[in-house]
């Protein structure tokens, strides 16, 4: 119990009336009453105590708790001035230069399609000159070999007419410009004979009259193959087809794939005019082979 309330107490106590009690009996409850008030003096003193214990723990743990926020702020601006681990490091360049590879991907796959492209552009156009070159090519080769056997011709030497002859597909004669399944087809072997061949042949029908034309192969080719000097035409044509008389030119339609090659003479007028064409189709070894010779002259 402090002094104060001590000194406060006994001089109350002493004031309190003392009627017929002993001394003793005053000093007895003296006694108590002081016990009395230091025990409660010590729970008043314990209630404080704890009050400050409690007051005490509260604030070392706001302390402490301050303290740990302030300690994880200055951790985390450390951590973040720390420079990179190796291998946060490489796992930042690795994206990065992944980064960099598909943009360099993306880059490569345009140029890539743009030099495929510009491939493609300079293969069709080396193709089409190829093919423009490979018809040039041949053109040339039917128009030389046209001269070769207008002269065998002129010279009535079916042998020599018969090494150009296509050897599958035979030589197709047809006395007008219009081809039928009807006109006669030989076989190169039988074209080298027709000059010793004394057989009549049905060569087809005369326009006009509607006879057979019945005749052996030189006679033939005295009235039908070579009734004008092709030797020096008045115009060569090679794959241009004209219709030159009332009768259709169907030629290309009964020979697609063919070159035909036409010497045409004018004559004196517009009645005796003629021409010859010389019709040429492609073997399996890529030559150009003669299948036909079609005549032209002026009909009804």
């Amino acid at each position: 119990m402090s002094e104060f309330n001590d000194k406060n107490l006994e001089k109350q106590l002493k004031s309190l009336p003392k009627h017929e009690m002993t001394d003793e009996q005053i000093e007895s409850m003296h006694a108590e009453l002081i016990k009395t008030a230091e025990h409660y003096d010590k729970k008043d003193n314990r209630r404080i105590f704890m009050r400050r214990i409690a007051v005490g723990v509260t604030t070392a743990a706001a302390v402490f708790l301050i303290a740990f926020i302030g300690i994880s702020f200055m951790g985390d601006d450390d951590h973040a001035d720390e420079p990179m681990t190796t291998q946060e490091s490489d796992d930042f360049d690795g994206e990065a230069s992944t980064f960099e590879d598909r943009e360099e991907e993306g880059t490569a796959g345009d140029e890539e399609a743009r030099e495929e492209s510009e491939e493609d552009e300079a293969r069709d156009e080396s193709e089409e000159a190829e093919t423009e070159e490979a018809e040039q090519d041949s053109e040339t080769i039917v128009t030389e070999q046209s001269e070769n056997i207008i002269e065998h011709l002129a010279n009535e030497d079916y042998s020599a007419v018969a090494d150009f002859v296509h050897e599958e597909q035979g030589l197709l004669f047809s006395p007008y410009i219009n081809v039928s399944e009807d006109d006669l087809i030989f076989t190169a072997e039988e074209v080298a004979n027709f000059e010793t061949d004394e057989t009549v042949y049905v060569w087809g029908t005369e326009d006009g009259s509607g006879y057979d034309i019945e005749l052996t192969p030189m006679e033939y080719h005295e009235q039908y193959v070579y009734q004008h000097d092709y030797t020096n035409p008045d115009e060569r044509l090679v794959d241009e087809f004209e219709n030159r008389s009332m009768m259709e030119n169907n030629i290309q339609e009964y020979f697609p794939e063919a070159h035909v090659v036409e010497y045409h003479v004018e004559g004196s007028d517009d009645m005796d005019y003629g021409s010859i064409n010389l019709v040429y189709e492609e073997n399996d070894a890529g030559e150009w082979k003669l299948v036909a010779i079609v005549n032209e002259e002026w009909v009804i």
